[in-house]
């Protein structure tokens, strides 16, 4: 066996004037994810599925080139409403996986508003992306995020 395997854990806090119910909706109801998780001008987004239950599942593969395509496999473990939700998710190319996550998102009434921590635990394979990269990754959606539950 050869390559290397980098373990890396990262926490992205964020708080939000919106009550803990709209951010949820964010993330459970599959219009208002399409807009903050999937859409972007950058990539071209080849297909796309979500099924929002423990169980479910979510898939997605997209380019920025039409060349290399990117593969999103996620699970969802755990759903408390308006709270909490835990998913594991691979992310790769066609060539296979480069990285494997845990990740667990908490909304915390704060005031009128609400807090969201999103923490993630990943293994990625053979330096590929890497902790910098997917924390600047999660930072920008969460960064949209705020602007979906915002408009």
């Amino acid at each position: 066996m050869t390559g290397t395997v980098t373990h890396a854990s990262f926490t992205i806090e964020r708080d939000f004037p919106q009550p803990p119910a709209r951010v949820y909706a964010a993330w459970s109801d599959p219009a208002l994810r399409q807009r903050w998780f999937v859409d972007d001008p950058s990539f071209a987004v080849s297909e796309y599925d979500q099924d929002f239950r423990i169980g479910g599942r979510e898939k997605g593969r997209f380019s920025q080139d039409g060349t290399l395509f990117y593969h999103n496999d996620t699970i969802i473990w755990h759903i408390v409403p308006n709270e909490r939700l835990v998913f594991s998710y691979t992310m790769g190319t066609d060539s296979g996986p480069f990285s494997a996550s845990l990740a667990t998102v908490e909304i915390k009434a704060k005031g009128k508003g609400s807090q969201v921590i999103f923490t993630e635990q990943a293994a990625f394979f053979d330096n590929a992306d890497g902790p910098e990269m997917r924390k600047a990754g999660w930072t920008e959606l969460i960064d949209k995020l705020g602007q979906v539950i915002a408009g």
